[in-house]
Parts: C-alpha cells; sequence; structure tokens
C-alpha cells in the first residue's frame, strides 16, 4: 500500500500543471464568450409582447450603426433605464428597416438624417417621434393606450 501512495503523490503533483492550465484556458475562454457584442435591444415581437405584459412603451431607434454594449449617445448612454421602455433597435442594414420605410408611418425615415426615435404602444400606434432620445419625463406622460 505505501508503494502505490507514493505513485498517487507523484501523480497528484505531476497533474497539478495540467489543472492550472484547464483553469487559465477556462478564464480566457469564458472571458471571451462575455465580450462578444451584445446587442442592445429585442426582435420586434419579443419587445411588443414584453410591452403588452408589461405595460411598456417600445422605444424604435433607428441608428446608423448596432447599438453595441450599451455604448454611444445615439443609442442611450447616459439616458433613461429600460424599466421605462422596451427598445427595439433597426439599422439600415436591417430587413426590419426595410419594411419600416415602407410604412407611410416611418416616412420620415426615407428625408431625414439618423438617429431618429419613434415611441409605440403595445399595438403599434406612434405616441411621440423626435430626432433626439425622449427623457423619461416624456415616455411617462404619454399615455400608453387610446
Amino acid at each position: 500500500m505505501q508503494k502505490y501512495s507514493r505513485v498517487f503523490y507523484l501523480l497528484g503533483f505531476l497533474s497539478m500543471p495540467l489543472f492550472i492550465l484547464l483553469l487559465v484556458f477556462g478564464y480566457i475562454k469564458i472571458n471571451e464568450m462575455v465580450s462578444q457584442e451584445i446587442h442592445w435591444g429585442h426582435n420586434k415581437s419579443f419587445a411588443f409582447g414584453q410591452a403588452s405584459r408589461e405595460g411598456k412603451l417600445i422605444l424604435l431607434a433607428v441608428t446608423k450603426s448596432r447599438c453595441e454594449m450599451l455604448q454611444g449617445l445615439e443609442c442611450g448612454e447616459g439616458k433613461p433605464d429600460l424599466g421605462t421602455y422596451v427598445l427595439l433597435n433597426y439599422t439600415p442594414r436591417e430587413q426590419e428597416f426595410q419594411t419600416l420605410i415602407l410604412d407611410d408611418r416611418f416616412a420620415s425615415l426615407k428625408t431625414e438624417p439618423l438617429p431618429q426615435y419613434f415611441l409605440l404602444n403595445a399595438s403599434g400606434e406612434i405616441r411621440h417621434m423626435s430626432k433626439q432620445l425622449p427623457s423619461v419625463e416624456e415616455m411617462q406622460k404619454l399615455p400608453k393606450k387610446e
């Protein structure tokens, strides 16, 4: 038995560097997964479903580039939190944007520069539109149904 215990100690000692390498590899892999692009916003069906369930407005932000990790002034950095609204973010490269510009309600997208913001209720009616991100006070004053 004593002969085998030395073998086990030796195997344990030799496996420590392998274990440390696995820990480092795991740490690096988790950091890579976390640092991948995070899109701010939801798809259309999710946003409308959540807005109707929670009684929130939908903030449709049509911006030049995708809002990544809540960065950029046109993406709402330092502006209202997501507790007030559900965000939909579209860019000109997306198929949903092409559908929007065919809708007469969003005619300003064809002629005016981006970004543009629309507050919609859960049934899709435009409650407010602006070229700047609306404030929390503006969003709370708007009726969610009509």
